[in-house]
């Protein structure tokens, strides 16, 4: 029986300020040119009638530019010795197994991209948008490591099967839950945007990158890795955070969170 997804935590994207108060001069230098043409996912006519158009510009970026991300709360589960052996890396014939020091176990995460419905509803949309993750074990010298991720390269359209492992049953929080019996291939089906997956700095920054291409970023989105806890690491926990861009015709803004300092976001252990 599949467990019903648990939201961790939701929080909006926001535009820096800096990049806000540019893109409003930079709009204002061009319509007084008499560029650009269409609604820019503004409300023109108001920006097109105010007495200072580059405020008035700032004002609606700041009201539609605004993402909204949820996070679910992680799922893992310890990985037996011969599923260990068994994992596919990206290095050809050699697998994860003999690569490991110390115990791996597999870690889903959830996110779900969304808009504030002012922007949705104005034509803005994700051109690109990252899921990040941070690994580490708080006061411990040896810290954790990702040894691979999944999927790492995906490209619009394209039926995908990702070799991850043999019958999937997960860990929410304390409790053990059977999420599904995959066999030993996650299909993943026709993949929508373009995704790209990186082990990040140290190896225990993981990020995924998805690109917009015919088919816009929306919804829900899984990322899956396989985590190695080296002999002598303390407890693991495990940070997430979301970011993208938000694009309405010529206007490209960045969202992110408030809180971008890892030891100050949430952060859930994974393990003791």
């Amino acid at each position: 029986m599949e467990a019903r997804e648990e939201i961790w935590f939701e929080e909006e994207m926001l535009p820096p300020t800096s990049s806000v108060e540019e893109a409003a001069k930079d709009l204002e230098v061009q319509l007084t040119l008499g560029l650009p043409k269409g609604e820019l996912g503004l409300d023109m006519e108001a920006v097109l009638a105010a007495k200072d158009r580059a405020a008035t510009i700032e004002e609606q970026i700041w009201h539609r530019a605004r993402g909204i991300l949820r996070v679910h709360r992680p799922r893992w589960r310890l990985l037996t010795t011969d599923e260990a052996a068994a994992l596919p890396t990206s290095l050809g014939d050699i697998r994860v197994g003999p690569l490991a020091r110390g115990n791996l176990y597999l870690v889903r995460l959830g996110m779900e991209f969304d808009i504030a419905p002012e922007g949705k509803a104005a034509g803005w949309a994700y051109a690109v948008a990252w899921c990040r993750a941070y690994l580490f074990s708080p006061g411990s010298q040896i810290q954790p490591r990702v040894l691979d991720v999944y999927p790492q390269r995906l490209y619009e359209g394209d039926p995908t099967t990702v070799q991850v492992e043999v019958g999937l049953g997960l860990q929410a929080g304390p409790v053990e839950a059977e999420v599904a019996r995959i066999g030993t291939d996650l299909h993943l089906g026709r993949v929508q945007p373009v995704m790209m997956g990186f082990l990040g700095e140290e190896e225990r920054s993981p990020y995924w990158e998805l690109r917009a291409a015919e088919r816009p970023i929306i919804g829900i989105y899984h990322f899956w890795m396989i985590v190695e806890q080296p002999e002598g690491c303390g407890p693991v926990r495990l940070a997430v955070l979301g970011e993208g861009d938000l694009q309405a015709h010529i206007l490209r803004i960045p969202v992110g969170p408030k809180e971008r300092v890892w030891d100050r976001r949430p952060s859930v252990l994974l393990v003791t």
